[in-house]
């Protein structure tokens, strides 16, 4: 409120008959407010959502100011405000141009890839559902889309970023700094650091560890983690 009164008193007041102390007065108060009230300003500039892409539709937008997380979040408009129905973590680079990515309305599908440049070299992949009916309707298109992206980037590597929706039951499986993650009715981790094994780390429902032999898992694929997850899943029963 001090902030408001010292920045509108003096517009408000030009023109009135005033003593000259208050004249004066009002000047001064102008000008600390201003310089008090520029910060403010600023760091609220920098706290407000960023508009990554968006659509007549959807919206992706980012968090900013200096607590924000790395997370993009994908958001359907409802007038002034943006209903989020999904979040993309980690997300970092910036605006998307429009070859980056695509809304697929018609198959209910969101995708994209982005190569950035901060810190190291990196990407930022992504197949997420827009309208879960429709995905689930075109999964034979959304796997195509999931393999396309998977194989045009090549072997994984530590700066890369992914994140994919599994159509059958929604599984979300997340590539990042060298592990694999993944979520629907269970939360596992697979990690390739050891050298002659592969270790799959269990959190929820149950807490378990296991490890297999490097050679007997084959691939890195969404599909094929997909299938190694639910096959030792079963085990855990």
């Amino acid at each position: 409120m001090g902030f408001i009164l010292g920045l509108v008193a003096l517009p408000l007041g030009n023109g009135l008959d005033k003593p000259q102390f208050l004249k004066w007065w009002l000047r001064v108060d102008f000008a600390f407010t201003l310089i008090l009230a520029l910060p403010v300003f600023f760091i609220c500039s920098e706290c407000m959502p960023t508009t990554i892409a968006e659509d007549d539709e959807y919206i992706v937008y980012s968090d900013n100011g200096f607590f924000a997380n790395r997370n993009a979040y994908l958001a359907r408009k409802s007038g002034v405000l943006a209903e989020t129905i999904f979040d993309l973590h980690p997300y970092e680079g910036g605006r998307l141009k429009s070859d980056n990515y695509r809304f697929d309305k018609e198959r209910g599908v969101f995708y994209g890839s982005k190569m950035y440049r901060i810190r190291q070299n990196g990407s930022r992949m992504w197949v997420i559902p827009l309208d879960r009916e429709k995905y689930a309707k075109n999964k034979e298109y959304v796997y195509h889309l999931i393999d396309s992206l998977y194989s045009a980037h090549g072997e994984w590597i530590d700066n890369d970023d992914a994140t994919f929706i599994i159509p059958d039951g929604f599984t979300r499986i997340d590539y990042t700094h060298g592990e694999i993650r993944l979520q629907d009715s269970i939360s596992c981790k697979v990690s390739y650091a050891a050298s002659d094994s592969v270790d799959i780390y269990f959190y929820y429902p149950l807490s378990a560890e296991i490890r297999l032999p490097k050679d007997s898992v084959s691939s890195r694929s969404p599909k094929e983690v997909h299938k190694l997850i639910k096959k030792q899943k079963g085990g855990l029963r």
